[in-house]
């Protein structure tokens, strides 16, 4: 992530059994295929899988009611990321969350 991030509003809850789906990450199967995803020491990081520039950062923790997370970040180096909308923001990253970690969330 470069020097050049800001905190995103975002919130998701999930079971132990999508928690297990999370740290797999996501790995892209086609060229067409825009992200790499990935779990390292408590942290989802994902990047763009052309470039390699990492574009989210979401930390996750356990809850009593299963995993959440806890705190995310958003790459803000326009050089690397162009959006300046955090709800499309939030958005973009609900989505991936829904396709390409736990298909069928929303």
């Amino acid at each position: 992530m470069p020097d050049q991030t800001e905190r995103l509003p975002f919130d998701m809850l999930f079971t132990e059994l999508d928690a297990e789906r999370l740290m797999n990450g996501y790995i892209p199967k086609e060229l067409e295929d825009k992200w790499f995803i990935y779990f390292d020491d408590g942290w989802l990081y994902f990047h763009r899988s052309w470039s390699g520039h990492c574009i989210f950062m979401v930390k996750l923790d356990g809850s009593p009611a299963g995993v959440r997370v806890v705190d995310a970040w958003v790459n803000r180096d326009t050089s690397q990321y162009t959006s300046t909308d955090p709800n499309a923001d939030a958005s973009l990253l609900r989505s991936l969350f829904a396709h390409k970690l736990i298909p069928g969330e929303a």
